[in-house]
C-alpha cells in the first residue's frame, strides 16, 4: 500500500494544525464576546448612574447607563478618523466634559458624521458654552486601527482612541471611560448615535471559525484522498 511522502505528510500536519488553531481561536473570541454581551445586557438593566454623585468612577461602570452634567471644552476635542458605516467613511467626535461640582473629566462621544470630500473637512459643530446634560453608555476604549508610525495625529484628527496619549497631549486627567452619547443637550443633531459595536461581532467570529474548520476538513480530505486512495487506485491499474 502506497502512502504520501514525509514532506507531504509534514506539510499536511502543519496546515491542519494551523487551521484548527485558527478555528479554535475564533471560537474562543466568540465565547469572549458572548460574555461581554451578557455583561452588557446585565449592566444595561441596572439603574442609571449619575456621574455627578459620589460614585466609584474607577471600576464597575463599563456598559452602565449613565447621566452627567457639566461643561464641554471644544478646544480639546478628539476626532477619530476612518469610522466606516454602511460603507461610508466618517468621523466620531469626542469632547471632554468637566463635571459640575467636581474636577472629574470624561470624554463624551457625540456620535458619527460622514467625511467631507476632503480629508479633515468636518461640518461646523455648534457646541454650547453653558452647563449641559448628557446621557449614554459608559464604555472602555478598545483596540483601534493599526498604527504604522508614531505620527498618528493630524490637528485634532486621531487614528485611535488613545487615552494615555490624549492625557499627555492636553494635560487632562480624563476618566478611563468614554460616554457613548445617546442624548447630548445643546449639541447639533447632525450626529448619528446608533452604536453598532454593541452587536459585539459574535456571528462574525463564528463565521470565521467555520471557515477555518472547513479548511481543516479539506486539508485532511485531500491528504487522505490523493495520498492514499488515489495512489492505490493508480497502482492497482
Amino acid at each position: 500500500m502506497r502512502h504520501p511522502s514525509w514532506i507531504i505528510t509534514i506539510m499536511a500536519v502543519i496546515t491542519l494544525g494551523l487551521t484548527l488553531a485558527a478555528a479554535y481561536w475564533q471560537f474562543q473570541r466568540a465565547d469572549y464576546k458572548r460574555t461581554l454581551e451578557a455583561q452588557f445586557i446585565a449592566m444595561q438593566a441596572e439603574g442609571v448612574v449619575n456621574l455627578n454623585n459620589a460614585v466609584d468612577l474607577v471600576s464597575g461602570l463599563e456598559f452602565r447607563r449613565v447621566i452627567a452634567t457639566g461643561k464641554f471644552d471644544a478646544s480639546r476635542r478628539m476626532v477619530l478618523d476612518n469610522r466606516i458605516r454602511r460603507g461610508q467613511a466618517g468621523y466620531e467626535v469626542l469632547v471632554p466634559l468637566t463635571l459640575v461640582d467636581s474636577n472629574d473629566i470624561v470624554l463624551v462621544n457625540l456620535g458619527w458624521i460622514p467625511r467631507g470630500r476632503e480629508f479633515g473637512q468636518i461640518p461646523k459643530i455648534a457646541m454650547p458654552d453653558s452647563v449641559v446634560s448628557v446621557s449614554g453608555t459608559a464604555v472602555k476604549p478598545g483596540l483601534g486601527a493599526l498604527e504604522l508610525s508614531e505620527n498618528v495625529i493630524a490637528g485634532d484628527i486621531w487614528q485611535n482612541l488613545d487615552l494615555k496619549r490624549y492625557r499627555s497631549l492636553y494635560s487632562l486627567d480624563v476618566l478611563d471611560y468614554v460616554i457613548q452619547g445617546d442624548a447630548v443637550e445643546g449639541v447639533t443633531n447632525i450626529f448619528e448615535r446608533t452604536w453598532s459595536s454593541r452587536s459585539f461581532g459574535i456571528l462574525k467570529h463564528l463565521s470565521y471559525a467555520g471557515q477555518w474548520a472547513l479548511f481543516s476538513f479539506l486539508t485532511l480530505f485531500l491528504y487522505i484522498y490523493y495520498g492514499f486512495i488515489k495512489q492505490n487506485e493508480t497502482q492497482e491499474k
